[in-house]
């Protein structure tokens, strides 16, 4: 997908996956537990055997990586090719050869892409839909992704003008 990597290059999107690479090697077990016991807190759940997890926009890896070693099947996919890289990297290091975890490097705003995923137990975008330029549209097809009785966990960044701002 060279037209995340034209864009970078233009300056039109930020290169999220450098980010992510420089995280990776800080990356300890401390900070993938806090990462299982988050998506625990957040699900109600001790254990993802039997689900499917759909992480949009996986970044790091990290989240998937969490999902995984609570048992999920799960699918992560970015539109930063470099994100893509630390995703497939996390992969490498804690489940190499593994069946049950595929990453690919696709867009959320690719609807026919979408809807050849099937439907997910676990529907996962935290800090992702807000930088598509598209938000409202991210977030209706990512609804349509999640399986009935599922979850969808979303989570936004957003700056608010406070009276200090405006003066």
């Amino acid at each position: 997908m060279t037209e995340a990597i034209d864009e970078i290059h233009r300056r039109d999107r930020f290169a999220f996956g450098a980010n992510w690479a420089h995280f990776l090697k800080t990356l300890d077990e401390a900070r993938i537990a806090r990462a299982e016991e988050s998506l625990q807190n957040m699900l109600g759940l001790k254990r993802l055997e039997g689900r499917r997890f759909l992480d949009v926009g996986s970044g790091s890896g990290l989240f998937s990586l969490a999902a995984r070693r609570l048992g999920a099947t799960v699918h992560s996919f970015d539109y930063d090719p470099q994100s893509v890289a630390c995703t497939l990297e996390l992969k490498r290091r804690y489940f190499p050869d593994d069946e049950q975890w595929q990453i690919e490097q696709r867009s959320v705003l690719d609807r026919t892409y979408l809807k050849g995923l099937g439907t997910f137990d676990v529907v996962y975008a935290w800090g992702v839909l807000h930088h598509t330029g598209a938000m409202w549209q991210a977030c209706e097809y990512v609804a349509d992704l999640v399986a009935s009785g599922g979850a969808l966990c979303l989570g936004f960044t957003t700056t608010r003008a406070g009276p200090a701002a405006i003066g």
